[in-house]
Parts: C-alpha cells; structure tokens; sequence
C-alpha cells in the first residue's frame, strides 16, 4: 500500500498539528476499508526514505488486492480515529534498473 501523504497532511492540519514521518516501522495492525467495509489490515507501515512516501505491507481481500485500487486505512490523530486515502501497489515497491544490469 502507498498512503497518501497530502491526505495525512490534511488530517493532521485540521487539528492544529503537524505530521511527523515515523522513524520506525510500526507493527501494529491497522484496519483497511474500501467504503465502511473493512477488507483487510495493514501489518507493517513506515515512511520510506528512498521513495519518499509513507507505504504499508497488508492483508487484503482478493476482490480488494489488484494493483491500483482506492482504499482506506484507518489513522489515529489525538486519540481519534480517522480514515486516510492508500493506493493498492506491486511489490517490490522500488526496482532500479541498475539492479538487474548486466555489466558490460
């Protein structure tokens, strides 16, 4: 999953704070909607300093889990708990090409 950083953002503005990125992984299982359905759980979620987004490894249903798709993950801000925009995504989520170069 990629979280949507600007909707995380927003969130936290509307209570006067400002988002700090995690600087370890949290292993705490967060619940994912699609609507008010929960479909799965997000198990691991960090901010990831080579892609500069905030990603999450997660269990989902499999109607739920195509590459793509527009889902919830629940955030909790001051002890309340809200809901935040991620996008279903392919693993790996960073690939360079200079990875799999053959070299000359």
């Amino acid at each position: 999953m990629v979280v949507d950083w600007t909707d995380v953002e927003q969130l936290y503005e509307r209570y006067g704070l400002t988002p700090a990125a995690p600087s370890q992984a949290s292993r705490v299982p967060v619940p994912l909607y699609a609507g008010d359905r929960q479909v799965g759980k997000a198990t691991t979620t960090t901010w990831s300093p080579t892609l500069k987004k905030m990603i999450a490894l997660a269990s989902l249903e499999t109607e739920h889990s195509k590459p793509g798709t527009d889902l919830q993950m629940e955030i909790t801000i001051e002890a309340i708990r809200l809901k935040t925009n991620v996008k279903v995504a392919t693993l790996p989520f960073f690939n360079p090409a200079r990875k799999t170069a053959t070299p000359v």
